[in-house]
């Protein structure tokens, strides 16, 4: 038996991501070098590392518990990973192997603190007089199942088909719909590739490669996002690089590699600066007329996690150092800069009217602000992490939701400063959510293989569709199609409210 150091930061890197800490997991897979690795690691099925460790405790429990006549004492005592096991007295014992009926276990022998979820293993139910595509489950909610209990046949008849596109090879996270033709729509993954698809031929797409220069290195698509005109999409991957194609698919730029990982990238309002963030706490702003840096800004003193443009000049940072800065093309000094999370800060967006910045923290708050009152609402509520805010999608309104690891989606009023609808049809936690373009509806994906519909205007379950695997990113369409990235290496599309 070898035991490798790469094979286990594989599996801790793994679990990370698994887990949905992104920004982690790419911290430590540059830390421990994973991605100059030269050997390839095989594909690993979803929580090998708990299965391992699960394995792991149950020999350190029959070895701790092993008399030397073979028998075995018997303990109540829970084995945990972490801290000395004190068993319980017993003087019953019997032979290893032996299956003779002495009662019922108790509970906590055998049930160890650290398990790998059942509930996780959970695949989307066949649906009856359909063809052999696969599909996603639609869940009724319980007040409508329950007026329809006796009616069997209406209640299959909500059921709808999801479109399903293979083609990635490890799970697919990211997501996003062409601006300029609704029925394109493009996916990251973990395989080294982007691909595009087109919905009216959803069976074809065009692979983007992200080679590495190693062949056999890992390459991790970071981020993806398609300027407003929707007539290029950027691409950036772990190991640094940064492409520009056009809708086809067809390579317009390879923007200078500066082998750091890149964690976000968005384009300005014309569609003529990218800016990127980086690992090392740098950002970088390029011109896409000519493929140029056009400016290199020292932005954080840890990682820089996310940016987000107010105009085509203007655009706000956030980072792992607490802090939000908001920065002006050929300015090295940033304009402002805010202060008051506790710890990381996720996630910065703009209002669509651009009067107001919205973040989202570790810290489990979010926090609103403003470049002449700087804090303008502190909303607290979520019990743990904040990992995503999104405005609803109109200027005369001032209204966000917040995704969060308590399982829970939050809607806040920044006019009424308060919160004004919880949602928690969820029971992990959520990591990504999209409003219609109409603000009507929301959607939100989670842990729990779930995306649940909601209504914005009485804040009532719609509809929730059983995934696959795990729900990395949700994007609704603007004509009302919802794509979904699941760590299953699949993307599903299907439309909401069908009735």
């Amino acid at each position: 038996m070898v035991l490798k150091s790469d094979d286990v930061n594989y599996l801790v890197y793994r679990y990370l991501r698994e887990s949905g800490f992104l920004h982690a997991s790419y911290i430590f897979q540059f830390e421990s070098q994973l991605h100059k690795n030269e050997q390839e690691q095989p594909n690993v099925e979803p929580g090998s590392l708990i299965r391992v460790l699960q394995k792991g405790l149950q020999y350190m429990d029959v070895e701790t518990h092993l008399n030397e006549d073979g028998t075995a004492r018997l303990c109540t005592a829970p084995f945990s990973l972490v801290g000395k096991h004190v068993c319980s007295v017993h003087t019953e014992t019997r032979k290893l192997g032996d299956k003779t009926p002495r009662g019922p276990e108790p509970s906590t022998h055998g049930g160890h603190t650290l398990v790998h979820d059942a509930k996780e293993k959970r695949v989307a139910r066949p649906v009856e007089n359909e063809d052999e595509s696969e599909h996603m489950d639609v869940d009724v909610p319980d007040a409508e199942r329950d007026a329809n209990r006796g009616d069997l046949k209406k209640r299959r008849s909500r059921v709808e088909a999801a479109q399903m596109l293979h083609g990635h090879t490890a799970p697919v996270f990211l997501c996003a719909w062409c601006p300029g033709q609704p029925s394109v729509l493009a996916t990251g993954a973990g395989d080294g590739t982007a691909r595009i698809w087109d919905m009216a031929h959803p069976t074809d797409s065009t692979v983007l490669r992200h080679d590495a220069t190693d062949a056999t290195a890992r390459v991790d698509i970071t981020s993806i996002a398609w300027n407003e005109q929707g007539t290029l999409l950027a691409t950036a991957s772990f190991n640094g690089q940064l492409r520009v194609w056009t809708t086809l698919g067809e390579q317009r730029q390879v923007l200078r590699q500066r082998r750091v990982p890149i964690i976000a990238l968005r384009w300005n309002r014309k569609g003529t600066l990218l800016a990127t963030a980086y690992l090392d706490g740098s950002i970088a702003l390029w011109d896409t007329s000519n493929g140029q840096q056009r400016h290199e800004f020292r932005a954080h003193s840890g990682c820089v996690l996310d940016v987000d443009w107010l105009d085509n000049t203007t655009f706000a940072s956030s980072g792992s150092d607490k802090v939000i800065r908001v920065w002006r093309d050929f300015d090295p000094q940033p304009i402002k800069t805010f202060s008051g999370h506790k710890s990381d800060i996720n996630c910065v967006k703009w209002h669509p009217g651009g009067k107001y910045l919205a973040s989202a923290s570790d810290d489990g708050s979010v926090k609103v602000w403003s470049m002449a009152e700087s804090l303008v609402c502190d909303f607290v509520g979520h019990a743990q992490q904040v990992f995503l805010v999104k405005w609803l999608p109109r200027s005369d309104k001032a209204i966000l939701a917040s995704a969060s690891f308590d399982g829970t989606v939050r809607v806040w009023d920044v006019h009424a400063n308060s919160c004004t609808r919880v949602f928690d049809a969820h029971t992990k936690p959520v990591d990504c959510l999209a409003f219609s373009s109409d603000g009507r509806h929301l959607a939100t994906g989670s842990f729990d293989r779930k995306v649940c519909v909601w209504s914005i205007k009485d804040g009532s379950l719609l509809k929730s569709f059983t995934a696959d695997d795990v729900v990395h990113d949700v994007q609704w369409a603007p004509k009302g199609r919802i794509a979904v990235a699941l760590a299953s290496s699949h993307v599903a599309v299907f439309d909401p409210l069908l009735s």
